[in-house]
């Protein structure tokens, strides 16, 4: 009895040890989307761009399925979020997805709509690759 209470508690261990490395890997690479959107905004603000005017923002994701792009599409379009194309590619993830709405650009604002973006693409096993707007001064 003894060594299945020790190995029981071995693969509960090795369980959440998992469970935290998969954690600090999303976490991990959660900060680097607000990384990639800081330095973006950075360029913006050196440009002179006036960050609180709304204005088309541009997102792009892709899918290793037609299905779970479509599903993506109908779950961010209740926020608001248009369609601009949907193409097919020849990639890892050869369904792109390009779409917009109006919005500011102030790091609040960026983080708060990218990082729903980002996370609904990993829950469609999709591929959030990044966003882009005009300067707006």
């Amino acid at each position: 009895m003894r060594k299945y209470f020790t190995l029981f508690f071995g693969v509960l261990f090795g369980v959440s040890s998992c469970q935290q490395k998969e954690t600090k890997d999303f976490e991990n690479k959660k900060q680097a989307q607000i990384n990639a959107n800081l330095k973006v905004i950075n360029s913006l603000r050196n440009e002179g761009d006036n960050l609180i005017v709304s204005r088309e923002v541009f997102h792009w994701i892709y899918f290793k399925n037609e299905n779970e792009k479509n599903s993506y599409l109908k779950e961010v379009q209740k926020q608001r979020f248009l369609l601009v194309s949907s193409n097919k590619i020849d990639d890892k993830f050869p369904y792109q997805l390009q779409i917009k709405r109006v919005d500011k650009v102030d790091e609040s604002s960026v983080n708060e709509y990218v990082i729903y973006l980002w996370e609904k693409a990993l829950e469609y096993n999709g591929d959030y690759d990044g966003w882009e707007t005009s300067v707006e001064k």
